[in-house]
This record gives structure tokens, C-alpha cells and sequence, in this order.
């Protein structure tokens, strides 16, 4: 059986992340008419960077996203750091683990990671120039660590948002679809592009796959690839995005069948969803707004 980090640690990251990943996807729907696109400021950077699109290479493999991560907190010794972590995280028991939450060690992380988007980011013109000025008074040496840990953070924040998108909206993650689509699997093929239309040029086999549709060589295939790229990822289908996220990140630690409605519920109360706006008064009603969810998955194939 795949092994599963605790229940109780998945439901509090999903009060965790419901609330704030829920008022990206309702910016989605309210401004951009269902249209997902990254932030401005992360496209920026991932052009100064010169990445390209090819951070889409990662969705090879869930855990090349982890890695970026990884290297992102561990720059100078990813390997090492990450091993003793693993194992002081393995070795503590639940309630331990729930604790870091608690004890400011998870705030910590979570400062780190804000503190790392205001310097990547800044929001005004003023703090731009002076931090463009500060970047271009370093020597090469200097900001070659600085552009690896910018470029692993724009990796791992890109493919990790468009990876949960794809499971909320087709139920299987990008790092599911996309070795499927290289096997050969057309459907998968359609569906990952409709999430991240970024692969069609920054994946070699996605690009020629493309290339080749374009000169008639299968019409049916470009037929089903365009009506994908031309089709809003969340117009539509994502109606309660903050509920959606909770039951995103269950469905991403397969507890989502395994909670109950009560449980559910209980995450939901301490993010502080309100129980009308998402219809979710009672047990009854959180139970009918699961069934949509699978339903929209379900529909999206």
C-alpha cells in the first residue's frame, strides 16, 4: 500500500493553504473569465532568469518538483540537509509532527518563503530600481547564487500550482498526465496542455508532437488538442475555489475519500470558509459539494 503522511497532518495543511490558493482561483474566475496565467512578477522573473518554459520538464516526475524546492531551502547542500531532515521528521510521532505547526517552526519556514518573495518580488517602483541596482553592484560570483536560488523557487512555485490545478480540474496531476501523453496517450496529452499551454514549447516531445499535428499528419488529434488550448481551465468548473482547495490537497494526499463530512467540515470552519457561500450548511450538503467535485473531474475527461 503507498504509504500516506497522517490524516491529521493533511487536514492542517489544507486549512493551511485553502484560503489563500482559493482567492487566487476566485482572481481566475472573477478577472480573467476562468483564464489561468501566472502573476506578472513570476513571469518577469522567469524571463530574466532565462528559463524559458522549460521548467515544464519537471512535470516528468513529482519529485524533480520537490527537488527544486529542496534546493530552494538547501542551496548549498540540498543532499545532506534534506536527509537529516527527512529523518528528524520521520522519527517524531504525530502529535510531534503537528506540533512544528504549533511552535513556530513551520512559521519560520513560512516567513522564510515570504521574506524570499518580497526580495524576488518587490512592490514598488522605488524598491525595484534600488533592488536592481543592489543585484547589478555584485560581482558575477556573487549573484550566480542568487539566480539558482531565484530559478528553483520559480520552478518549484510554477509547477507546484499548475500540478495541483490539474488534479482539482482532471483529477490527475501533471506529473501523472505528462509521462502518460509521452507513452502515447493522446488524452492525457490534451489535458495536460490545457492546463500548462507552456509545454507545447518548452517540452521537446510535446513541441514536436505539435509540430507534426499541424501539418495534417492526424486531424482528429490537433481537433481535440485545440479545443483544449481554446477551452478556460476553471471557467465554469471550479464553483466553490476555496472548498475546492481543501478537497484538492486531501485528494493530493488521498485522504479525500478516507475523511468524512464531519472532518471536512472541521477543516473548512478553522479557514475560516464561510459555510453559506460555499453551501456547505450541514454534513448533507458538504457530501453533495465531494460528489461535485468528482462529477467536475469526471466531466473534464
Amino acid at each position: 500500500m503507498e504509504h500516506r503522511i497522517e490524516k491529521s497532518i493533511a487536514h492542517r495543511l489544507a486549512t493551511l493553504l485553502a484560503p489563500e490558493c482559493g482567492e487566487v482561483l476566485s482572481d481566475f474566475r472573477a478577472k480573467r473569465d476562468g483564464w489561468v496565467k501566472m502573476p506578472n512578477e513570476i513571469e518577469l522573473l522567469r524571463k530574466n532568469l532565462g528559463l524559458a518554459d522549460l521548467y515544464v520538464l519537471v512535470y516528468e516526475s513529482e519529485g524533480r518538483i520537490f527537488n527544486c524546492l529542496s534546493k530552494f531551502v538547501f542551496p548549498d547542500n540540498t543532499a545532506d540537509e534534506l536527509k537529516k531532515f527527512d529523518e528528524e521528521f520521520l522519527a517524531l510521532s504525530e502529535e510531534e509532527k503537528l506540533a512544528l505547526f504549533d511552535d513556530g517552526s513551520i512559521s519560520s519556514f513560512e516567513d522564510e518563503l515570504a521574506l524570499s518573495w518580497d526580495q524576488f518580488f518587490p512592490k514598488t517602483e522605488e524598491a525595484k530600481e534600488a533592488a536592481r541596482q543592489q543585484f547589478e553592484a555584485l560581482t558575477e560570483e556573487e549573484k550566480k547564487p542568487i539566480i539558482f536560488q531565484a530559478s528553483m523557487f520559480v520552478i518549484f512555485f510554477t509547477a507546484y500550482f499548475y500540478n495541483m490545478l490539474s488534479l482539482m480540474v482532471h483529477g490527475q496531476k501533471l506529473t501523472t498526465l505528462v509521462p502518460l501523453a509521452i507513452q502515447g496517450d493522446k488524452e492525457a496529452f490534451c489535458k495536460a496542455v490545457q492546463i500548462d499551454r507552456n509545454i507545447l514549447s518548452g517540452h521537446p516531445y510535446f513541441k514536436a508532437t505539435y509540430s507534426k499535428l499541424q501539418s495534417g499528419e492526424d486531424k482528429d488529434f490537433l481537433d481535440a488538442v485545440l479545443y483544449r488550448i481554446g477551452n478556460p481551465t476553471t471557467r465554469g468548473k471550479i464553483r466553490f475555489p476555496a472548498l475546492y482547495m481543501v478537497l484538492t490537497v486531501l485528494d493530493s494526499f488521498h485522504w479525500l475519500n478516507d475523511s468524512s463530512a464531519s472532518e471536512i467540515l472541521d477543516i473548512c470552519d478553522k479557514a475560516k470558509l464561510d459555510r453559506f457561500q460555499n453551501r456547505i450548511e450541514d454534513e448533507n450538503y458538504l457530501n453533495k459539494r465531494r460528489i461535485e467535485y468528482r462529477r467536475m473531474q469526471t466531466i473534464s475527461s
